[in-house]
């Protein structure tokens, strides 16, 4: 049924329920007026916005009481919709009483849920008469031979849906906590794991700033043994180019003098002399020999001079002759 809005007549109603409700209209109007019998005394006036009775020849309205509502829906409900109505100024037509549909609609739809609760309970198995009959359809049987159907507003029915809707609200509500709490556990466990990833990202930050300051520390000491290096070659660029055979300026005699220093000093770690007990000037004659030819007596006096150490020049160690075997 399409939603309708503002006032309709009270003699229209039980038409326009015709049209939409799922349940049997007079049905509904004898739980609407069951319904309007538990909600106020009899006497208690409606609100003029809910439902007035308007007369041209009357001016102003008049205030329809609940009990006036109630014999009006039970005169439908049992097939015989009063004509006139009772209100607080006296019988007015039903033509003449406006109701707000939003406001009957609401009541409409809580009687229509008591009806079908008590459908769902009280129709016996089997009982298709009864069961088309809630169900606004045109049974087999007429009505005056089936039992009537007990109404939703009974105290009892409303005590046993209230019951019922408190605990399926419980039920509801405990599965609303059980997911919030299984959405927590999700959460934390992604808080945890974020937690985790963000620990190990700190471990490997501090691992690579450490690393980084060793390569800075390994860097610094590079550089510095470089520097070192380069202070060493520029101390001893002079000797470097001493012994260049490219350099135009480098003599000879010195090359070779240089070479054998080296090769019988093994680099100035040897004391050739006193470990061989051979003295320099032989042991400088044998290497020209070797690789120049032939030394004469001045050249090897020379070589002697040049590579005698200070201490042996000045009587220090005195060369020995290896000792013969047998």
């Amino acid at each position: 049924m399409s939603a309708r809005f503002g006032r309709i007549p009270l003699d229209r109603i039980i038409t326009e329920w015709e049209d939409g409700h799922p349940i049997n209209p007079r049905l509904l109007a004898g739980e609407v007026a069951a319904l309007l019998r538990t909600a106020a005394p009899a006497d208690h006036p409606i609100h003029e916005a809910f439902a007035s009775a308007i007369l041209s020849a009357m001016p102003g309205g008049c205030a329809v009481t609940h009990g006036a509502l109630v014999d009006y829906f039970e005169g439908a409900g049992s097939g015989r919709p009063p004509a006139m109505i009772t209100t607080t100024t006296g019988s007015v037509p039903a033509s003449a009483v406006l109701v707000w549909r939003q406001w009957i609609n609401r009541l409409a739809d809580e009687a229509t849920s008591r009806a079908l609760y008590v459908a769902g309970r009280a129709i016996p198995a089997g009982d298709s008469s009864n069961i088309a009959m809630a169900a606004n359809a045109s049974p087999t049987a007429s009505q005056t031979e089936q039992p009537p159907l007990p109404s939703g507003s009974e105290p009892g029915y409303v005590a046993m849906r209230q019951r019922e809707q408190r605990r399926e609200g419980e039920r509801r509500a405990a599965e609303q906590l059980e997911a919030k709490d299984i959405a927590l556990q999700h959460a934390l466990s992604r808080e945890a794991a974020k937690d985790a990833i963000i620990a190990t990202m700190k471990a490997q930050l501090q691992l690579s700033r450490e690393e980084a300051e060793d390569e800075r520390r390994r860097r610094i000491e590079s550089d510095r043994a470089r520097a070192e290096l380069a202070e060493q070659l520029r101390e001893h660029a002079g000797i470097i180019e001493f012994v260049n055979p490219e350099n135009a300026l480098s003599p000879v005699e010195g090359r070779r003098l240089v070479a054998i220093w080296c090769e019988l000093t093994e680099n100035g770690t040897v004391d050739a002399a006193t470990d061989s007990g051979i003295g320099v000037g032989t042991l400088a004659r044998d290497w020209w020999r070797k690789h120049v030819g032939e030394p004469s007596d001045t050249e090897v006096k020379r070589l002697r001079w040049a590579l005698t150490w200070p201490a042996r020049k000045g009587g220090g160690v005195v060369a020995r002759r290896p000792r013969n075997k047998g």
